[in-house]
């Protein structure tokens, strides 16, 4: 499936594995070694087995969306609400402008 994406966007020329790695040499404007020549061409091969694997997919509206790639579960506790803000606070005192026992910020958009 793959290679029938590359050989559209490469014109006819059926790609073969070694082909896509010359391929990628003239489009990087690299030389590889052959041993890098070769670990190109097995990754190359893993990429191109993955895409195949993807393209098979199908009916992906039956599949949940993912958020996280790993599911994460975050530690929760339990909620304390308080009643009022302790007005006597020493951090209160003198800092914030009370007004009922809100603390009052100033505007922050003007006029």
């Amino acid at each position: 499936m793959i290679n029938q994406v590359l050989t559209k966007r490469l014109g006819d020329a059926a790609l073969q594995e070694g082909d896509i790695v010359s391929y990628l040499e003239r489009l990087a404007l690299l030389r590889f070694t052959e041993s890098e020549r070769e670990k190109v061409r097995s990754e190359v091969i893993k990429i191109i087995e993955l895409f195949n694997e993807l393209m098979e997919v199908r009916d992906l509206d039956k599949v949940e969306p993912l958020y996280h790639v790993v599911e994460i579960e975050l530690p929760l506790r339990d909620d304390e609400p308080l009643d009022r803000v302790d007005i006597d606070h020493e951090l209160l005192s003198g800092n914030a402008i009370l007004e009922n026992g809100y603390v009052k910020a100033p505007k922050t958009i003007g006029e």
